[in-house]
């Protein structure tokens, strides 16, 4: 299908800030798409979501209580960050239990109780899966550090390098992703063990066949507990050469030692070992899909270049395509378009494509891109072909907390210092979802919220847009949901005879006008099916500021 497609329409109005896409469907199209190649992927952040039992973190019976938000969203997949047993270091992602739910969360009653409804309502569930890494307070960890039986070779330990004067120093360069060593010194053991993240996430070694065999257990754990897919987190650091005196290049970035960039990462980052690792995992998920005929779905965390993107496609599992998070804060048509063509034109053959705007780890769009832009950047993820990523909030157009150094608990953010903390904290995209203009947001009856409310909840919620006579962002997202269902939006066929859907993108910083009766193939009239706040329709002629419309 892919050697067949026809760019020429995406391409064929592009100015400095505006994009025409014109999207057609394909004979017998949208029929035989797997269920997450047709759904829109909602991340849900839980300790964010909405907290049920006051104590100001977000938790799975809060969001029990909300999957109805899904179903007026017309959105009928969600990922849910972790939940696991964790001391809460990394917000989750330090486990120390991969069979548990921490209490902060609820139980795993709370978990079941959550897919069985979810599932009734039609709505399918991702887990966010973990593998490279546990807290250091994991039952492994510690039987590793007292070299318990097949326990000692779990994690990557080394002795260091003894200095003249007697002491011990790490055994090369290697940087944390957080900034500093990576090498932290265990009292007990008496070596270093390695952490591509905090100190308090040691690394698997996956060179162990028992580490392999356990993590492939953990799938199995929540497969069977009736989980649809998974997202993994963060691949490229699954593996690291095992001869671990070879120190990193310097990159040459303008970046301070302490940094992470400072270094070329040849050593620890997406080593060829990891491919045949994930197809294994794939393997595991297809066991489940062989018993009851459901595709099971596992999408991968990857920063990196198609190139290396691609190689994960070959073990069944897709990988994250961030082209689209990576847009410079004020893109032109160009760029917009250059990106999304980077995803089409590397695509393997016979594989699906996906865009994300938005995550955990990332600025919100209304940060990076303006308030004004949110419509226009939901349209243009919600009307690609491939399947979107929605980070919770950004239906609603949500902004970031103002979180001074104090109130600051991501440890990346700490980790930088009172004088940085601005450049790397995650926490202002993370703060409590907005589900109504009353006390907290409607998000805790509690007195407090773990982070602080975001900019303008009082009227940027859920709610006030749900109920306004004005068209608003959760109105423009609902429907260009239940718009993607149509066949040329699953397809990405871009020139037919059949339905046609032109769509207008200006992401400029001023008003633009098309003349779009070039796309119009002789037909006299078009119908307007969607359209954001402030454009206005004038015949032929389409005066448009800041906006996105689809006819």
């Amino acid at each position: 299908m892919k050697e067949a497609w026809d760019y020429t329409h995406f391409c064929s109005c592009v100015k400095l800030g505006l994009l025409v896409v014109s999207l057609v469907a394909a004979e017998g199209s949208g029929e035989d798409v797997s269920w997450w190649q047709s759904s829109i992927v909602y991340q849900v952040y839980p300790r964010s979501f909405k907290d049920s039992d006051g104590d100001g973190v977000g938790d799975i019976p809060g969001i029990i209580s909300k999957l109805d938000h899904f179903t007026y969203l017309n959105v009928d997949t969600f990922w849910l960050s972790p939940v696991y047993k964790s001391p809460m270091r990394d917000f989750g992602y330090d486990i120390s239990d991969f069979r548990d739910i921490d209490p902060l969360f609820g139980t795993l009653d709370d978990f079941d109780e959550l897919i069985q409804k979810a599932h009734d309502k039609g709505i399918s569930v991702l887990m966010d899966y973990v593998p490279g890494h546990t807290s250091t307070d994991h039952e492994w960890f510690q039987k590793s550090a007292n070299r318990e039986g097949n326990y000692t070779n779990y994690y990557v330990w080394n002795d260091g390098i003894k200095l003249d004067n007697g002491t011990y120093v790490a055994p090369n360069n290697w940087l944390s992703v957080f900034g500093g060593s990576a090498w932290a010194w265990h009292s007990v053991r008496k070596q270093f063990y390695y952490h591509a993240f905090i100190p308090e996430q040691a690394d698997l070694n996956y060179r162990d066949e028992n580490v392999q065999r356990e993590m492939k257990d953990v799938l199995r754990f929540w497969m069977d507990r009736g989980v649809d897919g998974v997202r993994v987190d963060a691949i490229e650091k699954l593996y690291e050469v095992e001869n671990v005196s070879l120190d990193e290049p310097v990159s040459g970035q303008n970046v301070t030692p302490f940094q992470y960039e400072y270094l070329d990462h040849i050593y620890t980052s997406n080593l060829p070992e990891t491919i045949p690792t994930v197809a294994a995992w794939y393997e595991v998920l297809q066991e489940y899909a062989k018993k009851d005929g459901k595709d099971r779905y596992m999408v991968v965390e990857l920063y990196a270049k198609p190139a290396v993107r691609n190689t994960l496609y070959e073990t069944g599992a897709n990988p994250f395509n961030f082209d689209l998070i990576d847009l410079t804060p004020n893109p032109t048509g160009y760029e917009i378009r250059d990106q999304i063509l980077n995803e089409y034109d590397n695509l393997p053959s016979g594989k699906w494509p996906n865009f994300v705007l938005g995550n955990h780890d990332r600025r919100r769009v209304s940060h990076k891109f303006g308030p004004q832009y949110v419509d226009v950047y939901n349209m243009l993820l919600l009307t690609l072909w491939g399947t979107p990523t929605t980070y919770y909030g950004e239906e609603i157009g949500m902004l970031e907390g103002i979180i001074s150094w104090e109130q600051t608990v991501d440890p990346w953010g700490r980790n930088y210092g009172k004088d940085e903390f601005e450049n790397f904290s995650r926490d202002p995209e993370r703060t409590p979802m907005q589900w109504n203009g009353g006390y907290q947001a409607g998000f805790t009856t509690g007195n407090s919220t773990w982070l602080p409310l975001g900019e303008d909840w009082q009227t940027v919620n859920v709610q006030n847009q749900m109920e306004s006579e004005e068209l608003t962002s959760i109105q423009v997202y609902k429907q260009l949901a239940e718009l993607r269902q149509k066949p040329a939006f699953l397809t990405g066929a871009f020139q037919c005879d059949h339905e046609k859907y032109l769509v207008i993108l200006n992401v400029g910083k001023e008003e633009a006008t098309v003349d779009l009766s070039s796309y119009s193939d002789g037909e006299p009239t078009a119908t307007v099916i969607a359209v954001t706040p402030g454009m206005d329709i004038h015949h032929h002629r389409h005066h448009h500021h800041h906006r996105f419309i689809i006819i």
